[in-house]
Formats: structure tokens, C-alpha cells, sequence
């Protein structure tokens, strides 16, 4: 049989016919058709969508080179080495990398002739080759089934990513501006690695979470909006047409309002009239009776009723580029049928704007209604109902934050087991000190000797030491000092480095160091007057030399603490700053080392664990640092998507706001802090010509100001922009402060909010445990000194640094000391202490078990004396008898 050929269709591999028969029994149990090919095994003509299109851990026909005949065989191996491509880890990363750096190319295509430079668009068509290759890659793993790519697992992503390979390849499709805005959509498609970061996750999960709530808040607001919008139409309309004129005008000034920007301007318009109160949120009101409002009224009507504004050309007026606004003008093609030069002036029903300037024709008072209005308003929406904002995604965080939070602390628990079990075969190799403790009987005597010369050995030695001590029920004074082997000079140094150890663990020392930093302080402040200005400037550098020297002192009696290991000192980070800060000192490194040694206020940091609600706060703050970089993540994400846009729509003519990258994007951040953002969107909403922008703004832009060439030549809109705005800057404008400011801003607060819920749940827990402790050290009469010898077991065996023991972490420790009690033995003495029944152990419960473990081990020995004392008796009793028998006899043959 060794030569003859075996057809393609039965040299399938075994495997293959495995996952088959399988696939076929699952799709029979789940109700679905598929009926066996030709050889009786589970082809199938008839499948499911969910086999059809299922994920690639199952058995994939189209892509098994023994199911296709010699034709497809070499297509469908070439289309195993494309899947394999795609799911390697590092051409995902290069994928991802791609994407970061077409979004960072967009960017800086914003800017004047990088859209046309060589190497932007070498850059830009080399990135577009790769995203290429991997829809190419991607269509061709799937074997001989390519439409899965469009209508597989991953059909939207799919889709979404050739659409924009298609809509990048230059003359392919007309798309004009608009592929920079589908380019940048391409970041998006970092959502998927997302879930790689927990905390990211928890973040975005909660975000997700909340959107509904939202939804169902924004969806109550714009109720409350519209029943107010209809009353302040009828009550102010007539008075501030400007912020009451139509129904989306007053929509708008509710929303404005409802974020509290300068809404008490538009509440005194309405109390005092737009011919008293005329200035305040960006516009000025001319009142027709009193104020000279010529510019705001037409020079005539044309024959289809059309106001018409002209230009006074009689008297030349320059602009702030120098040039007359009426040969401007003509050159525009600003003019009228009759050639004369004309004004674009805003004018909708009874709202008339030009340069900020809005004409008030009806002014009237409302010293009453105005007030219960806006104040009810401010309430009702502000106060109450954005506030709901916050509770929406708080809430949403906190329930996606207690799965996740489980998930990660295994993964923790796993990784510190790990590296604890590392610490107990340490600890395992270390020999105990034998001549400290005299009293421990029951050492090990076939343990290894080992001489602990380096000061981290004995210390592990005496950690040891005090284990076997624990678990044997000897009393220990865990402050007992073991003794030296040095000799001679090596041993008076090493006397020395304890001394130095308990000094600089002194908390007088650190109080005096902590009063010399805060000295340290002031001192620096006072240095940033003028030497003129102060008049002890003598005193002051001495004081500066005393609180240098008091530091390098520190520094060196540390150091010295470590004997021979002075390495040891650096593995502390505030070690390492105070080192890198004295040594600074004493270097010509050409710049003041004060502002760094101002950071050493932050040392002060240290003082919190004095005050427990402060320690609240601070642990709060720094479990909630990482979760606030990843939401700064997020929002540089959505702030530069928006900026593009932004630019896209506003460049042209908003040159101040979005006339570059940066700017926008510092826009954008003042927009999310809610800080005058109306001012912004007015500019885009009528224009610049009509609204917002002063001589002042023109001028600092060197003549990239509004209305000019420059500034025109940043987009493909209309020149009419400056004069009627962009419909889009309203939308533009409530999208982004509703999620900028009102929801992404909000993780703040929720991250804050369940960072501090969660820190002041574990000091309660803390400090119940510690009331417990207090509480079995009285009842069994416990002394501090054994309670605190204790503690320091507990924090031996916690392998995993949890604040609990668990049943695995209690052997590996004992198993480290040789002391290897049974399972059912551990399981006892565990379950008599565990109230909880979690299966873990906190320090109160494990201070109880070490009084069971004592009571036990003193039961053993009590039974182990009393064993001895039978023996002994029973030995003297023999032996008494053995002498009285002896007796007996010898009487016996003198009476014969």
C-alpha cells in the first residue's frame, strides 16, 4: 500500500474528523440541520450562522488544508499563514502603532504646507500600504470562504476598515476633506485594547453602564427644557430676542444656563431691560431710542422687501489690516445689483446683530418674574437634575468596578503568592539563630549551618526564628537582638549601625527631620524675594548651610544603619530622592537645586498615617492616580477627534479658537470647563463678521484674523461663512459639552468618589480588626510585647501581602520552618478561629489560632511530662520491687 495514492477526499486527519462528528452532535443537541457529506461524516450543506460564522477556536472546514483536493490545498495553506500573520501579537502592535500615528497625521496635516509635504504623504501612503496588507491578510485567512471577512465575527470592523482603505487610495473615491475625519475614526478601533488594561476597562465599562441612565436624564431634561423655553419665549421674546427670539434660541440659553455660564447677565437683561442693562455674555444691546444704532438699521428696502446695509464710502475707514473696507468689500464681491459696497448684518425676525451689537427695540422690565424664572430654573436643572449626571455614572463605575475589582485582585493574589513562595524558599535556606534564643527546644538539629554575616540574611533568620518560636508557643521578645559574628574593627562598626538604625527610626529624629523640611520650605520662599527686600539675607544662607548639612547627616547615618550592605538604603524611593537632593548639592551643576529641595515638603506626606480621616483622603487620591491617567487617556482621545472636526467646520472662520491644532485643542479644554464655551459657538453659529470678534483678537493674529485670505484659504467653505456661520456649530457645541464636560469630566468624580468609598471601607475594616485584637490580647491575657511579636509572624506568612492568611499561604510558611502539620490538623485548628467562614484568616482571628496552636502545643508537652513521669515511675517502681524481691530472698535463706 506504501505506493498507491490515497484521494484527497479521505485523507482527512483524524483530528479533523474529530472536531466534525463533534460539531455535528452539538448543532443535532441544538436543534440545527447538517447533513453528512458523501462519506458519512458531518459535512454539511445546512449550517447554522453561529457555525457558519463562529470564532476560530472551533473547527474551520475552510481553512483545513486535508478537506480541500490538490487544487485548493496550496490556497488554503497560503491562507493558514495570513491567519497566522493576523493573530500574531506583534503585528497587532504594529497595526495599533499605525493607527496612533495616522491619527497623530491628520494632525499635523492641520498645519500650513504639511498636507503637502513629501514626507507627510510618504509617511501617509507607506501607513496606507500596511492597513492594506492587513484587510489583504485578513480576507485571505479565512481560507476559501473570503465573504466571512464582510459578513464574519468582526464584519463591522471589517467593513468600517476597508471602507477606509478604499476611501484613503488617492483618486478612488471623491471624498474630498471628509477621508481625514473617516482616517481618524481609525482610533477608535483602540476600544480593543481596552480590556488589556483593568483599570481602562472599569472606566469605559462604567461609562457604557451609564449611557442609559443618561440617556433617560438627558431625556427628562429636554422636557423640563421645552416647558421652560415655551414660558421664557412668552415672558422675555420681545425684550432679549437675542436669547429668547425663537424656540432653539431659548432651547439653547437653557442649556447655557443649565451649566451656569454667565446666566445672571441673561437673568439682568430680562430684570432690568436691554435699555438699562446692556452689556454682559458677549453682546451689547443698543437701545433705538437712546443710542446712536445706525449700524444695526438698514439704509433702505430693496423691491423684494429686503433690508439692505450699506457701506459709508464717503469717508475711508480702515480695517485692522490697514485696508479700506470699501475697496475690500467691491474686491469680495460684497455689493448690491448696483455695485454699491454692502454690510453683512444678521437680521431674523426681531433679532438684528452686527460686531456684537443687538438691537433692542421693545426693552421692558420683569423685577419679579425674571428671578423666580431663572433662580426655579437653576434649581430644577443645575442643582438637581445634572447633578443626576454624576450619580448615573458614579453608580454605573461602582457596579462594573466590583467584578473587575475581583478579577484583578486574583490576578494580584496570584502574582504575590508567586513571588512570597520565593520569599519562604529564601527563608527556607536561611539558618535561625540559635544562640538568641535559648529557650526554643525544638530546632531542627539536622538544619544546615549557615553563617549570616550580611545584615537582609539575619534579618530573614530572625523573621524565622520568630516563626518556629509562634508556632512552638515559646515566648519570644520579638525586640531581641541577635548577636554579631564580626570581630575587631567590623564589629564596632556593626554596633555602630545599630545605633544608627534605632536613631534614625526614632520618632523624635523623624519629627526633627520632618520640622527641617518645612524650615526647608519657608526658607526657599523667602529666597524668591529680592535680596534688596529682605534684610537678614546673611541669616537666611546660614540657615540654608545648617538645614544642608542636617540633611546630609540623614542621609549618612542611613546608609551607615546598613553595615555592610549599603545598597540596602536605596531600595526606598524617598531614600533615593533625598541621595539624588544632597549629592545635587554639593555638584556644579550650573542651575538651583531649591525648587527640588522645595519637593522634599512632600516627605510631610508621611505624617498621615497620624491622622486616620487624612489617610482616608491621601489613600483615596493615590488608589484613584492610575484610573485619573487613563481617564486623561480617554478624553485626549476625544478632544482630538474633535479638534479635527472642529477645524474642519471652523478654521475658516474662527481663526483665533481653531486656526491650529494646539489652539483648538486648548479651545476645547476651556469649553469643557464650561468657562464663557457660548462665546465660542455664538462665533460659529453667526459668524465672525457678526459676532465675537474685537480689533484686539484681528490684530494678535497678524493678519490671519477674520475675514482674511489666510484664514479663508484654511477650509473649502463658502467666503459667506464669516457672515452666516456654520449650522453645525450649535450641534458641534451641545455634543461636546454634553460628553466632554457633563459625562467625561464625571469620571472624575466617580473614580474619586468610589476610590474614597472603597479606602474608608478598609480603615473600618482595619480598624474592626484591630478592636479585636485589643479585645482576645484581654481575654487571654496576652502581653503588647507578644501581640507585636505575633504581628510581625502574621506579616511573614501573608505571602501574598493580602492583610489575610489563607489555608496554602499557612503551609508554605510552616513548610519553610520544617514544620509540616497534617491537613485535617491545619483544618481544625483554622476552622476554630475563622468566623467569618471565608476561608481566610485576618490578624484578629490569626492571633487566636496561635493561642489554640500554644494551648495545643502545651497540651502535648503536659502529655509528653506526664508519658515521662509514668516511665520514670514505673522504672522506680520495677526497680523498687526488683530490691524488695532481693530482700525477700536473702531473708528467706538465712531462716533456712
Amino acid at each position: 500500500m506504501d505506493g498507491i495514492p490515497i484521494p484527497w477526499h479521505e485523507n482527512r486527519s483524524k483530528k479533523s474528523k474529530k472536531y466534525e462528528e463533534k460539531e455535528a452532535d452539538q448543532a443535532a443537541h441544538a436543534g440545527s440541520r447538517v447533513h453528512p457529506d458523501e462519506s458519512g461524516e458531518a459535512g454539511g450543506d445546512e449550517r447554522t450562522l453561529d457555525e457558519e460564522f463562529g470564532s476560530r477556536d472551533k473547527y474551520n472546514k475552510f481553512t483545513d488544508p486535508n478537506y480541500w483536493g490538490p487544487v485548493l490545498r496550496p490556497y488554503v495553506l497560503f491562507a493558514n499563514l495570513n491567519q497566522r500573520i493576523c493573530e500574531n501579537e506583534y503585528f497587532n502592535n504594529w497595526i495599533i502603532f499605525c493607527i496612533i500615528l495616522a491619527g497623530a497625521l491628520v494632525g499635523v496635516q492641520t498645519y500650513e504646507g504639511m498636507d503637502e509635504d513629501p514626507a507627510v504623504l510618504a509617511l501617509d501612503m507607506i501607513i496606507l500600504v500596511f492597513f492594506a496588507a492587513e484587510c489583504v491578510f485578513k480576507i485571505f485567512a479565512e481560507g476559501v470562504a473570503i465573504w466571512r471577512f464582510w459578513l464574519g465575527k468582526e464584519w463591522a470592523w471589517n467593513n468600517f476598515d476597508f471602507f477606509i482603505v478604499l476611501a484613503c487610495i488617492p483618486g478612488l473615491l471623491s471624498l474630498g476633506k471628509q477621508v481625514v475625519v473617516l482616517r481618524l475614526l481609525r482610533l477608535m478601533r483602540l476600544a480593543k485594547v481596552f480590556r488589556k488594561i483593568p483599570q481602562l476597562q472599569m472606566i469605559v465599562m462604567g461609562l457604557v453602564g451609564g449611557m442609559k441612565s443618561i440617556s433617560y436624564i438627558v431625556l427628562l431634561l429636554c422636557m423640563v427644557f421645552y416647558l421652560y423655553a415655551i414660558l421664557g419665549i412668552m415672558m422675555f421674546a420681545d425684550n432679549d430676542p437675542f436669547h429668547w427670539g425663537t424656540l432653539p434660541l431659548a432651547m439653547m440659553t437653557l442649556f447655557r444656563a443649565s451649566t451656569l455660564e454667565d446666566w445672571t447677565d441673561v437673568m439682568y437683561f430680562n430684570i432690568y431691560g436691554c435699555d438699562q442693562y446692556k452689556s454682559g455674555g458677549g453682546i451689547n444691546y443698543c437701545d433705538v431710542a437712546t443710542d446712536d444704532c445706525s449700524h444695526l438699521l438698514p439704509d433702505e428696502v430693496d423691491a423684494d422687501g429686503n433690508n439692505v446695509y450699506l457701506l459709508d464710502c464717503s469717508v475711508p475707514e480702515l480695517n485692522y489690516i490697514g485696508a479700506d473696507n470699501c475697496t475690500k468689500a467691491i474686491l469680495d464681491g460684497d455689493v448690491d445689483d448696483q455695485g454699491r459696497a454692502i454690510r453683512h448684518v444678521y437680521n431674523h425676525l426681531n433679532l438684528t446683530i452686527y460686531n456684537s451689537d443687538v438691537l433692542c427695540v421693545n426693552p421692558s422690565t420683569s423685577m419679579y418674574g425674571a428671578p423666580i424664572f431663572y433662580i426655579s430654573f437653576i434649581v430644577v436643572s443645575a442643582l438637581v437634575m445634572l447633578s443626576l449626571f454624576v450619580g448615573a455614572v458614579t453608580m454605573a463605575m461602582a457596579d462594573s468596578m466590583e467584578g473587575m475589582k475581583r478579577d484583578q485582585e486574583e490576578k494580584d493574589k496570584i502574582r504575590r503568592l508567586e513571588k512570597g513562595r520565593k520569599a519562604a524558599e529564601d527563608l527556607r535556606k536561611t539558618g535561625s539563630i540559635r544562640n538568641s534564643y535559648s529557650n526554643i527546644n525544638e530546632i531542627e538539629e539536622d538544619e544546615p549551618e549557615e553563617v549570616l554575616t550580611g545584615k537582609m540574611a539575619r534579618e530573614r533568620a530572625r523573621m524565622k526564628t520568630l516563626l518556629m518560636a509562634a508556632w512552638d508557643g515559646s515566648e519570644v521578645d520579638p525586640n531581641a537582638q541577635d548577636e554579631v559574628p564580626f570581630e575587631g574593627w567590623k564589629k564596632s562598626y556593626a554596633e555602630l549601625s545599630r545605633l544608627m538604625e534605632k536613631l534614625t527610626e526614632a520618632s523624635w529624629f523623624q519629627n526633627f527631620v520632618t520640622f527641617v523640611i518645612m524650615m526647608a520650605g519657608a526658607q526657599v520662599g523667602f529666597q524668591t524675594y529680592e535680596e534688596e527686600d529682605i534684610k537678614h539675607r546673611d541669616a537666611l544662607e546660614a540657615i540654608d548651610f545648617v538645614i544642608s548639612t542636617i540633611f546630609t547627616v540623614e542621609v549618612v547615618f542611613k546608609l551607615i544603619a546598613q553595615e555592610f550592605e549599603p545598597w540596602l538604603f536605596f531600595r526606598s524611593g524617598w531614600n533615593r530622592f533625598d541621595f539624588a537632593l544632597v549629592v545635587g548639592g554639593y555638584l556644579p551643576l550650573g542651575f538651583d537645586l531649591k525648587m527640588l529641595r522645595l519637593l522634599r515638603l512632600l516627605r510631610v506626606l508621611k505624617l498621615v498615617n497620624k491622622l486616620p480621616q487624612l489617610q482616608v483622603i491621601i489613600t483615596a487620591l493615590m488608589m484613584g492616580v492610575s484610573s485619573i491617567g487613563y481617564i486623561g487617556v480617554i478624553l485626549c482621545i476625544f478632544f482630538y477627534f474633535f479638534a479635527i472636526i472642529g477645524m474642519i467646520f471652523f478654521a475658516q472662520n474662527d481663526p483665533w479658537h481653531f486656526g491650529s491644532l494646539h489652539m483648538t485643542m486648548l479651545t476645547l479644554f476651556r469649553a469643557s470647563t464650561l468657562e464663557d464655551w457660548t462665546d465660542i459657538m455664538y462665533i460659529n453659529t453667526y459668524g465672525c463678521q457678526i459676532f465675537g470678534y474685537s480689533d484686539t483678537m484681528n490684530e494678535a493674529l497678524n493678519g490671519a484674523g477674520c475675514g482674511s485670505a489666510k484664514a479663508l484659504g484654511k477650509g473649502q467653505l463658502a467666503r459667506s461663512v464669516i457672515w452666516r456661520g456654520s449650522p453645525m456649530s450649535s450641534l458641534y457645541f451641545l455634543v461636546f459639552v454634553m460628553i466632554g464636560a457633563l459625562v467625561l469630566l464625571t469620571l472624575f468624580v466617580g473614580v474619586v468618589t468610589t476610590s474614597m468609598e472603597e479606602a474608608t471601607e478598609d480603615m473600618k475594616e482595619a480598624l474592626a480588626i484591630e478592636a479585636e485584637v485589643q479585645k482576645v490580647a484581654e481575654e487571654e491575657n496576652i502581653p503588647q510585647e507578644q501581640v507585636e511579636m505575633y504581628r510581625v509572624v502574621f506579616g511573614i506568612l501573608d505571602l501574598d501581602g493580602g492583610g489575610s492568611i489563607e489555608e496554602d499561604e499557612l503551609k508554605i510558611g510552616l513548610d519553610a520552618i520544617g514544620r509540616k502539620p497534617t491537613d485535617a490538623e491545619l483544618k481544625k485548628m483554622l476552622l476554630e478561629v475563622d468566623e467569618s467562614g471565608d476561608g481566610e484568616v485576618d490578624f484578629a482571628e490569626f492571633l487566636q489560632f496561635m493561642m489554640v496552636v500554644k494551648r495545643a502545643q502545651t497540651k502535648r508537652r503536659s502529655q509528653a511530662n506526664l508519658e515521662i513521669d509514668g516511665l520514670e515511675l514505673d522504672a522506680l517502681e520495677e526497680e523498687e520491687e526488683g530490691e524488695g524481691g532481693e530482700e525477700d530472698e536473702g531473708g528467706h535463706e538465712g531462716n533456712e
